[in-house]
C-alpha cells in the first residue's frame, strides 16, 4: 500500500496484521473494517512482507502472530519500535505460555492473546494498550488467587484448592483483570510478575 498516516480513515484507528493463516487474516480484516472506530490498513503474511509493509505504511497497531513462515513473530517488534515508536503491538500465540508473554512485553507488546480466544479479546486489545496500574492494591484472597492463576490453576481447581464457590472464584479472577488492566487470564499473571506482585513459572 501506498504511504499512509495513522488515524487517517475519520479518525479510525488503523491496524496493519501479520499472520500467515490467509482465512484469519482475511475474516480478521474484515472484522476491523465493520467496525466504526477501527480500519486494517495493510496484512502481511511472513516477516519479510511485514518488513516491507511497515516501511511503507504508517498505522496505530500491529497485530503479530509468533509463528511465522520465517520466523518467531516477537523478532518484528524490536525493528517496529525502533521504526515506529508510536505503534502498539498485539501479539497472538498458538501456544499461550507465561514465559512467552513475559517475552512479548519485554519486547514491547501490550497485550498477549491465545488465536483461540475470541475476536471480542482482539478488538478489546486494539483499541486499549493502556499502561496497567503502578501497583494495585490487592486483597489477601485475590492474591491468593493470582498465586494459583500463576500455577496454571483453572477457576474449578482454584476453588477446590481455597474452598470457595467457582462463582466467587470468577467474581476475583474479574476483579483482578481489572485492576491489573490485562485482557485474560495469562496477561493479568504476566502483569502481575512484572510488578513484583507474584512468581512467574519458568518454563516446562
Amino acid at each position: 500500500m501506498s504511504e499512509s498516516s495513522p488515524q487517517n480513515s475519520g479518525g479510525r484507528t488503523s491496524v496493519f496484521v501479520l499472520d500467515d493463516h490467509r482465512v484469519f487474516t482475511d475474516m480478521l480484516s474484515l472484522t476491523l473494517g465493520m467496525q466504526p472506530d477501527l480500519c486494517c490498513v495493510a496484512v502481511a503474511h511472513t516477516l519479510a512482507d511485514a518488513a516491507r509493509v511497515a516501511a511503507t505504511t504508517a498505522f496505530d497497531v500491529a497485530i503479530v502472530d509468533r509463528q511465522l513462515p520465517d520466523g518467531d513473530g516477537l523478532t518484528f517488534l524490536p525493528w517496529l519500535r525502533t521504526l515506529r515508536p508510536l505503534v502498539r503491538a498485539v501479539v497472538l500465540t498458538a501456544h499461550p505460555r507465561a514465559d512467552a508473554a513475559e517475552q512479548a512485553f519485554a519486547e514491547g507488546a501490550v497485550a498477549f492473546l491465545p488465536k483461540d480466544g475470541s475476536l471480542h479479546e482482539i478488538l478489546d486489545a486494539v483499541r486499549g494498550g493502556a499502561p496497567a496500574p503502578v501497583h494495585p492494591h490487592l486483597t489477601a484472597r485475590e492474591k491468593q488467587v493470582l498465586d494459583a492463576l500463576a500455577r496454571g490453576l483453572d477457576a474449578h481447581r482454584i476453588a477446590a484448592e481455597l474452598g470457595i464457590s467457582l462463582h466467587t472464584t470468577r467474581d476475583h479472577i474479574k476483579v483482578l483483570l481489572g485492576k491489573l488492566d490485562a485482557h485474560t487470564q495469562l496477561e493479568a499473571v504476566v502483569v502481575a510478575h512484572r510488578l513484583g506482585v507474584v512468581a512467574l513459572p519458568g518454563p516446562h
